[in-house]
Formats: C-alpha cells, sequence, structure tokens
C-alpha cells in the first residue's frame, strides 16, 4: 500500500478537514452527474451511484494523484451503451450484467497491463486525436440527449441520424418535458457564472425535485427517474454468459484507451499545476483496481474525469481521503436518502449531460491547431467526422489509425539536407547560410531520425539525386549520423549497396558522428566489408 503510505505521510487534523470539505463539495457534483451518466449508458440510474461508492475507494489505495476524482464520465458511459445495447438484446439485468463485465474486464487489462508496457499505449493518442474526439463526442453525446430534452423516443445511429430523427419529431414533441429541461439548462448556466467553483448542479437537481413535487409534473407527462433503490449494492462477479465475452473484449480495449487516456492526461494537468509527480504503472493499477471494483459492484467503466477533478481540486482536496469521504457520502445517501431523487425529471438528467457535453467542445483548440499544423488539424477533423459519423468507439480507432499512417508516412521520407561550414566552423543546413564554405569534391549530408527498411531508399535516392546534381565531380560523400538513432540490417544493405554504387563512380561514403550503439549495430551488419572501418563519434573534419 506505498500509494497510501505516501499520501498519509504527514497527514493531520487540517488537511483532514480540507479533504472532507473536498469530499463532500465533491459528492454533491457527482451524485446527480452520476445519474446523469448512468442513464447515458441506458443504465438504471443507480448504478453511477455504485460506481462512485467503490471507485474512490480502490483509487485512493493505489493512486498517485491527490486530486483525480475517479468515477463514471460521458465518453465511457456512451462507449458502454453502443455495446450492450447490440449484447443485451434489451434485457435491462442483461445490461447491467455486461456493462459491471465491460468494467471487469478493463480492470484486469489495467492490472495485467502494467507489467507489459500498456501504460505507453495511450501515448498513441496525441493531443490532436483527443482534441477532435472531445469535439465529436460533445455533439454525439448531445445527440443522444436531445430526445430526453423533448419529451420523444429515441433513436439508434450515428450523429446525423439521431439529429435527423430528432428533427422530424419535432412536432410531437412535449411541451412540458422541453421547459423543465430548458429551465435547467438556464438554471445551470446563470448558477455556474454566479457561483464558480460551487454544488450547483446539486442546487438545481433539489430546486427541480420539489418543483416537480408541488406542481405534479409526473401527471403532466414528465418522466421522472423513479424509485432508487435503497441500501449497498451486491458484490460479486457479474452474471456473464460465455458467448458474450467475445463481443464485450473489444469494448473493454476500447474503454481502456479512453479510460486510461483522460485519466493521465488529467492527473498529469493537476500534478503540473501543484508540482507533483505522478507515476503512469501504478496509475494504470489504481485506474484498474477501480474498475474491478466497480465491476463487482454492479457499476459500469470508470475514469478520472476533468469536471469532477476540478470540482475536487477547487474544493482543497490534499490527498485522496477526499474520495473516501465522497464514497461515504454516497453511501450515506444509499442508505438513506435514494427516495429523495424519485421525482428527479429525467430531462434534468439530459440537461445534466447536454451542459457536461458543452464542457468538451474544443473549437477555438482546433482553431490552434489548424494555425499551427495543418496536416494535424486534418487529423482532428478525422477524429471529430469520426465520432459523428460511425459512433464513439471506432470514431476513436479511426482517428487513432490514421494519426499512425501520417506518422509512418513521415518517417518514411525523412529529411536529408546538405551541409556547409559557417563563419563559426559549424556544419548547418546550406540553405539557411546566405554564404557558405564551399568544399570542392566533397559533400556533407545530413540525415535525421532512424534508418528502417521502410525509409532507407528514400534516403539512399536523395543522397545520389545530391551528387548527381554536383556540378563538380565528388570523390567523398560524409554523412553526419549524429541524429541516427539505430540502423537496421535492411537499412544496412541498403547503406552497404549505396558505398558500392558511389565506388563505381569513384566516390568514397564516409559516416561521421556515430554514437556507440549503431556502430555495434553496423559491425553487426558487416557494413565494414563495403565502407572499410568506422568508428564512433568520429568528427566530419577528420574526412575532408
Amino acid at each position: 500500500m506505498k500509494g497510501v503510505a505516501e499520501w498519509l505521510h504527514g497527514y493531520g487534523g487540517r488537511r483532514l478537514r480540507l479533504d472532507t470539505i473536498a469530499g463532500l463539495s465533491l459528492a454533491a457534483f457527482v451524485i446527480p452527474e452520476s445519474l446523469a451518466y448512468a442513464s447515458l449508458a441506458d443504465l438504471p440510474p443507480v448504478s453511477g451511484l455504485y460506481c462512485y461508492l467503490v471507485a474512490g475507494i480502490a483509487y485512493a489505495l493505489l493512486g498517485t494523484s491527490r486530486q483525480l476524482a475517479v468515477g463514471p464520465t460521458s465518453s465511457l458511459a456512451i462507449a458502454v451503451a453502443a455495446s450492450i445495447a447490440v449484447v443485451s438484446g434489451g434485457d435491462p439485468g442483461r445490461a447491467v450484467a455486461n456493462a459491471s463485465a465491460i468494467a471487469l474486464l478493463l480492470g484486469i487489462i489495467c492490472i495485467g497491463g502494467r507489467f507489459i508496457g500498456l501504460a505507453n499505449i495511450a501515448y498513441f493518442l496525441s493531443d490532436t486525436v483527443v482534441t477532435g474526439f472531445k469535439t465529436g463526442a460533445a455533439f454525439y453525446i448531445a445527440s443522444t440527449q436531445l430526445p430526453k430534452l423533448f419529451g420523444i423516443e429515441g433513436a439508434p445511429g450515428n450523429f446525423f441520424e439521431r439529429l435527423y430523427h430528432v428533427v422530424l419529431s419535432l412536432p410531437h414533441a412535449h411541451v412540458p418535458s422541453l421547459v423543465v429541461g430548458l429551465s435547467a439548462i438556464v438554471l445551470f448556466v446563470i448558477l455556474d457564472r454566479a457561483l464558480p467553483g460551487r454544488p450547483t448542479t446539486l442546487i438545481v437537481v433539489a430546486a427541480v425535485m420539489v418543483a416537480a413535487h408541488m406542481l405534479g409534473l409526473d401527471r403532466l407527462g414528465v418522466h421522472m427517474v423513479g424509485e432508487l433503490p435503497s441500501g449497498l449494492p451486491e458484490v460479486g462477479i457479474p452474471d456473464i454468459r460465455i458467448t458474450e465475452v467475445g463481443a464485450l473484449v473489444p469494448t473493454a480495449f476500447a474503454c481502456f484507451l479512453l479510460a486510461y487516456g483522460e485519466a493521465i492526461s488529467v492527473a498529469r494537468t493537476f500534478a503540473q499545476k501543484h508540482g507533483d509527480e505522478i507515476d503512469p504503472d501504478r496509475e494504470l493499477t489504481a485506474l484498474g483496481a477501480a474498475n474491478v471494483a466497480t465491476g463487482l459492484a454492479s457499476g459500469f467503466p470508470v475514469s478520472g474525469g476533468m469536471s469532477q477533478s476540478a470540482v475536487n481540486d477547487m474544493g482543497g482536496a490534499t490527498s485522496p481521503m477526499s474520495l473516501v469521504v465522497t464514497s461515504a457520502a454516497i453511501a450515506l445517501t444509499l442508505l438513506f436518502f435514494a427516495g429523495l431523487f424519485r421525482d428527479l425529471p429525467e430531462p434534468v438528467l439530459g440537461a445534466i449531460v447536454l451542459i457536461a457535453a458543452s464542457h468538451l467542445v474544443r473549437f477555438e483548440e482546433l482553431k490552434n491547431v489548424r494555425e499551427a499544423a495543418r496536416g494535424e488539424f486534418y487529423i482532428a477533423l478525422v477524429a471529430m467526422v469520426g465520432v459523428l459519423s460511425l459512433g464513439l468507439l471506432n470514431g476513436l480507432l479511426l482517428a487513432a489509425a490514421g494519426a499512425l499512417i501520417v506518422l509512418i508516412a513521415r518517417a518514411s521520407r525523412p529529411p536529408v539536407a546538405i551541409l556547409a561550414r559557417d563563419s563559426s566552423g559549424r556544419f548547418v543546413n546550406r540553405e539557411r547560410l546566405t554564404e557558405a564554405e564551399t568544399l570542392s569534391g566533397i559533400v556533407v549530408m545530413r540525415t535525421g531520425g532512424a534508418w528502417v527498411y521502410f525509409n532507407c531508399e528514400h534516403i539512399r535516392r536523395q543522397i545520389l539525386d545530391t551528387v548527381g546534381q554536383t556540378t563538380t565531380p565528388v570523390h567523398t560523400v560524409v554523412i553526419d549520423c549524429s541524429m541516427v538513432r539505430t540502423i537496421d540490417l535492411t537499412a544496412s544493405a541498403t547503406l552497404r549497396g549505396l558505398a558500392r554504387t558511389l565506388a563505381a563512380r569513384n566516390t568514397r561514403l564516409r559516416l561521421a558522428e556515430l554514437r556507440d550503439d549503431v556502430v555495434d549495430e553496423l559491425r553487426a551488419h558487416g557494413v565494414e566489408a563495403d565502407l572499410g572501418a568506422i568508428a564512433p563519434h568520429r568528427p566530419i573534419d577528420e574526412y575532408l
């Protein structure tokens, strides 16, 4: 329990008071939010409370972030909904079991993945991909909640199909439901600006529940959450069928990308703010433990969310003890106050999700990406459009694949620069110099990155083209390899072939500034047979 020992070190009354305040503030924020996210996942609202009941305690035992709040998130909720809708066949009991099974599988992937380096996989989701994904996810999630807001039946499909269904159904909108939902949104916006950092969500929910009871909104046809089951959840392995596991595993892996990518990003954000350090491997294990706990307690996948972590931080949290306080508050709610939410209108849950989704919109970030790097901007657009047209899971995977393709494409065509000596005697890119020293019969070049099987032919052609375009005979080509990290077997064979081709033109090939490990690779690949003796860190001047 190293994590607990660390944050309990020097723990005293002042920190306990701060963590208690932060935990209660977080509970006030996440209780209505968790009900909304469970509804978003097409699960009983109480499932969201079960998640927060156990996830925080599990994370507190192993986590290294002092501010990260672990619970349901909108992106995970919609990912779960997309999966269990297919697997469960409309059976509510099977839906709960399958959602819990996904959380359990996700937890196992996280815990086992620590030992095989899965902590690094989340880094393949670049900031650009995440920006496009979250922007698309905001609109996709909004499209799933509009039917609740308008009091109409929802429809399956992607963002465009759902939006088209809503537009067609507008004449059948239920006016009382729309009034309740829009009123809640207006209250959320007003109170959020007037009382920043306060549990405004709970204030709005409490006010609407009182109004709903007094006005009899259920008699006007407004759908209510209804009775929440009182008491703590039964703990046990989900009643999962073997035939369903194969369909749930891909969703669990997709949820892993979403959950760990979001959690580690949020944890780092607050660690940088407070000058703390986090351990990515232990964060992965802690997230796994949190998901195993929720899977055993009839919950669904959880992660570290930005909004709830921000509330935890603003409340003054100094350690994960705040999460334990939040769990205790939710336990009391389940035991004694679950009946209070009977008069909570479903349009309000939709309004909560819509407000949360609005915080995911990243138009300004997309604009900044477009101005800084047009190519990465297109990747962000692929992520956004992919989510809108294919759904969250497929859109995320499409964007991640697109980013990897662009990365490989760039690596396959590394820059090959012609060097010249500047006034200080250093060798720099000749294009950056207005005047450069001319070396008669010698061409000095530099390549960056690794020489590997898919880019070595490009490098070879660039070198031969440069030599061929030289107006005077070239007797020596020197390659500055200071930026070359590795040369694989295929690239070594290409290098030997290049040396033979140049030798046939009475030109010798020399390698300068080689790293020690690259020299070992080249010797093992037998390049000295064609290039002659090589040595590490030999300067360019030695060949001139």
